[in-house]
């Protein structure tokens, strides 16, 4: 295996698509099960280490002196699902909306969560925000859900 495949570069269309959400601005990644999560803002740097069939993705936040480390079993995701939805925090901010990406485990649950950032301006949707999530989507297949074989997005199988 090549040196590129073992760290650094991502090394298949779902760790493209990974960094792809990376490069987009502001987002915020949410790893967890659910009892326990972690909340990444911001723009971030992905990382991907390891074989083809142990990958990882790694996002490091801090220095020598402090830091946090954020790592995903990316040959573990066995599907993807581009989503807008009505913002789950009602009453808070009635009539809007979150546009995100969710990374599907073993059992269809959902392993991390990403959101867009900085979506609104006030109470409108900033377009250009709409349009960059649209253009990533078309990008990766052009539909809501693709499961993921060997880090290739597929249709669902029907």
């Amino acid at each position: 295996m090549s040196k590129a495949a073992d760290i650094g570069e991502p090394a298949s269309e779902l760790e493209r698509l990974i960094a792809d959400l990376s490069n987009t601005g502001e987002l915020i990644f949410v790893f967890g099960d659910g009892l326990t999560t972690a909340h990444l803002a911001g723009a971030t740097t992905p990382e991907f280490r390891g074989p083809a069939d142990l990958r990882w993705w790694h996002v490091t936040l801090g220095d020598d002196a402090a830091s946090w480390t954020m790592s995903v079993r990316v040959d573990q995701i066995t599907g993807i699902r581009f989503f807008r939805e009505p913002y789950p925090f009602q009453p808070h901010f009635p009539g809007q909306e979150v546009l995100g990406v969710r990374f599907l485990g073993p059992g269809e649950d959902t392993v991390l969560h990403c959101y867009v950032g900085d979506l609104y301006d006030g109470e409108r949707l900033r377009p250009e925000k709409l349009a960059a999530w649209r253009a990533l989507r078309e990008r990766y297949g052009n539909r809501d859900e693709s499961r993921v074989d060997q880090g290739t997005l597929q249709a669902p199988a029907a």
